[in-house]
This record gives C-alpha cells, sequence and structure tokens, in this order.
C-alpha cells in the first residue's frame, strides 16, 4: 500500500513513516530538555505565585507541534495560518498545540499571559484571516488525530506586539487548569478563518533558530 505524502512545513514537506523517526528522536531531546518549572519552583507559595513566574515552552513531544485543520497530518514547527507551503491543500488551515509545565505545589493563580517575541509573518495572516486566537485543550501525545481536539472555554484573542511579539491573556485557561489539578497547561492557536482562498502563504511561525524546529522558549507564560 502506498502512503500519502503530506505538506508539513513552509519549505519542505515529510512523509509520515520519517516523521514518526524524527518524533521519536525529539522526545529524547524534550527529556533532557525539560521546562523551566524546576527552576522556579522555589518562586512558588502554597497558597499561589510568591511574584511573576514565567515558564517556557515545552518544546516538542509529546505535547506540542502544529497539525491542519482539515486532514490528518502533523509536524514540529509551530506555526499558523493558510497555504503552509506549494504541496499544502488549499484552504486547510494549520494550527499550532503548545504546552507548559504547571510549579507542581501551584495551588491558585491569578493572571496568566501567554507571549512569544519571535513571530515571523508571511503574507498578511492577521489582516485576512481573523485575530490569532488561544484556547485551552487537553490531549495525552500530540499527533495527526489531535486536529479534531476539543477546545476547552473560550477562544481569546492575541495582540500583536510591534513587528515580532504577541500576547495573549489566558488567565481563564489557567486558573481553570490549576483548579482541575491538571500537570500541563496545554494551548491551541489558530486564526479565524483557515484560508483566504488565494493560494499564496499567510501564516505565523514562531521560532528560535529554525522554522521547522521547536524548542523551550520560543512561548512564554508569566504566572502571576
Amino acid at each position: 500500500m502506498q502512503l500519502r505524502q503530506l505538506s508539513l512545513g513552509p519549505d519542505r514537506f515529510t512523509d509520515l513513516p520519517v516523521l514518526s523517526v524524527v518524533i521519536a528522536l525529539l522526545v529524547l531531546v524534550a527529556v533532557a530538555c525539560s521546562s523551566t518549572s524546576s527552576e522556579t519552583a522555589t518562586e512558588i507559595t502554597a497558597s499561589g505565585v510568591d511574584g511573576p513566574v514565567v515558564v517556557q515552552n515545552s518544546g516538542g513531544p509529546p505535547l506540542e507541534g502544529h497539525t491542519p485543520q482539515g486532514f490528518a497530518g502533523s509536524g514540529t514547527g509551530l506555526f499558523a495560518g493558510d497555504n503552509l507551503n506549494a504541496n499544502f491543500p488549499d484552504g486547510e488551515g494549520v494550527q499550532i498545540f503548545i504546552a507548559f509545565d504547571l510549579p507542581d505545589n501551584l495551588t491558585e493563580v491569578a493572571t496568566a499571559t501567554l507571549s512569544s517575541e519571535v513571530l515571523t509573518v508571511r503574507g498578511t495572516p492577521f489582516e485576512s484571516l481573523g485575530p490569532l486566537r488561544a484556547q485551552a485543550v487537553s490531549f495525552d501525545t500530540f499527533g495527526p488525530p489531535v486536529f479534531e481536539t476539543p477546545g476547552l472555554g473560550e477562544a481569546v484573542a492575541c495582540s500583536r506586539r510591534g513587528e515580532n511579539a504577541i500576547d495573549c491573556d489566558v488567565s481563564a485557561a489557567a486558573v481553570q487548569a490549576v483548579a482541575d489539578g491538571r500537570e500541563h497547561l496545554q494551548l491551541r492557536l489558530r486564526f479565524d478563518t483557515r484560508g483566504d482562498g488565494d493560494g499564496e502563504q499567510d501564516l505565523a511561525l514562531f521560532f528560535l533558530t529554525d522554522s521547522n524546529t521547536n524548542e523551550p522558549g520560543i512561548f512564554g507564560l508569566t504566572l502571576s
């Protein structure tokens, strides 16, 4: 049986067997590059956050990546928008999934702000696709099936700060995650509209070194 080849990056495409090997290797890397929650634990009191604490995104599997909204496929880069590359089906919008380890002894949080200062824009996604929104989700392992994962609570609009930064008030999602005793705050980022039908790239890409590489620190979650 011949496997379908999926377009999974803004500059190249990857088939699923190869992607599986890559994800398996990145799991090992993710273990070595854990989030900063252990470093900030001394700043957490039994009753809540003692001053602002910034937690980095996990930086890869098993909880992060991108997946199309219209068909089952996935990859590791963090980008949202339309027309991922020339091989990508027109109108099949792509969305981001990210996760943050919540400090073990955190029992209360008042505010939470999701932010990134490494935004790169291709085309006009913020003009043609509507606002980029963040919404809480919950799943065990990132992969193709999560494109159908239902959201938890309201999807909140993110605001741009200059050319390369965004901020999203995810306080409600963080408060609920802590109240539920979850280990992670998991978020999905996607635009209101999957695609604008013009066949041109409209992408918001978030990366430190390479657009197809996910790393801790691309996003930060400030808890207070």
